[in-house]
């Protein structure tokens, strides 16, 4: 029998260890739903968080795209840890995988979604100006183009000419939403100067080219095919007819002249492109254009100095994606008349 001193002590131990009890469910039971998935399934939304916008604002956001959060938990959270103030504005991929815990980190963090895109062998910089916009990478074309021809961040990034043409490197790049287009176009180049190999610089030297003109070449070479196996001996063309004196006549220098003048490609060229007045004709003018016409990849880059040792002069394309390479003229009409102008008997009835 307890006695009436023991009351006290047994009633407020007894009473110690149920609020224990209780404080600790109640901490399970937070712990547990600040973790727990914000819903069913794997929807995912991207969604914007606008600098200085309200919490309120944003929360709506994902609601409308089937992501409910519970504004006063959220916000209970992020003041019991100390960051109702730190969430960073960007571009998020919001998923119901998420939980409450995991949003918070998402924002507080700057945890950005980062947009893929592919810059492809052979795009020019107009061709990704347009990639940047479409992706959402940049608001722009202009913004794009007038980076590439900022001279300060040429001289800064060691680009040699005067637009960053034939260095925006193609590969795959992750860039957050509405990049500043210098920090776009400083890391393409960065990317072309990390992937040149010091081997491709020491053959500029041996075979008397600057690397401004090896890029230059390697820009037509990509532009004439994408067969990787054929670019030495597209190059070797190339080379030998400058040994000797002879105008490149290669139509993607046309092509590039039209497109810098008029603002448009025409893939299909008539005699009177050919005789456009550029200094990127090269059916005008000797010797290599002024600059590189698109953006070459790596091996584009090691077949304009590594030339195949073939006296080549001509080619031709043969419509399958492969060319048709001759040593006289004599021969390379006959490879034309057989080609282009004779009919496929395979499109014949």
């Amino acid at each position: 029998m307890i006695s009436q001193e023991e009351k006290p002590y047994i009633i407020g131990l007894v009473t110690g260890v149920s609020i224990a009890a209780l404080a600790f469910y109640i901490l399970l039971g937070c712990f547990y739903f600040i973790n727990m998935p914000l819903g069913r399934g794997n929807a995912s939304a991207l969604v914007v968080l606008e600098r200085g916008e309200p919490l309120k604002s944003f929360l709506n956001k994902l609601d409308k795209k089937g992501i409910r959060v519970n504004p006063f938990v959220f916000r209970l959270y992020l003041k019991l840890t100390g960051h109702s103030r730190d969430l960073k504005a960007g571009e998020y991929m919001i998923s119901t995988g998420h939980s409450i815990r995991t949003l918070a980190d998402t924002l507080i963090k700057g945890k950005i979604y980062l947009r893929r895109v592919v810059i492809w062998e052979g795009l020019d910089m107009f061709d990704i100006a347009h990639l940047m916009v479409r992706e959402g990478i940049l608001s722009q074309e202009e913004d794009f183009l007038n980076a590439t021809t900022n001279p300060s961040l040429l001289k800064k990034m060691k680009v040699p000419g005067e637009t960053a043409e034939g260095f925006l490197f193609p590969e795959t790049y992750r860039f957050p939403r509405n990049s500043p287009p210098q920090r776009v176009v400083e890391k393409m180049i960065y990317t072309f100067w990390n992937r040149i190999t010091p081997t491709i610089k020491e053959k500029c030297h041996e075979i008397g080219l600057t690397l401004y003109e090896a890029v230059t070449l390697a820009s037509i070479i990509q532009k004439e095919t994408f067969v990787k196996s054929e670019m030495p001996l597209v190059s070797a063309v190339y080379h030998n007819r400058l040994k000797r004196g002879m105008k490149l006549q290669a139509d993607p220098t046309v092509i590039y002249a039209i497109k810098l003048k008029y603002g448009q490609e025409k893939l299909q060229l008539s005699k009177r492109d050919l005789a456009i007045d550029s200094p990127y004709n090269t059916y005008r003018h000797k010797g290599l254009p002024p600059g590189p016409i698109c953006n070459p990849g790596l091996a584009a880059l090691k077949a304009a100095v590594n030339p195949a040792p073939v006296d080549y002069l001509y080619f031709v394309s043969k419509g399958d994606g492969t060319h048709y390479f001759s040593r006289t003229l004599a021969e390379h009409n006959r490879a034309v008349w057989k080609y282009i102008r004779m009919p496929r008997t395979d499109s014949l009835p």
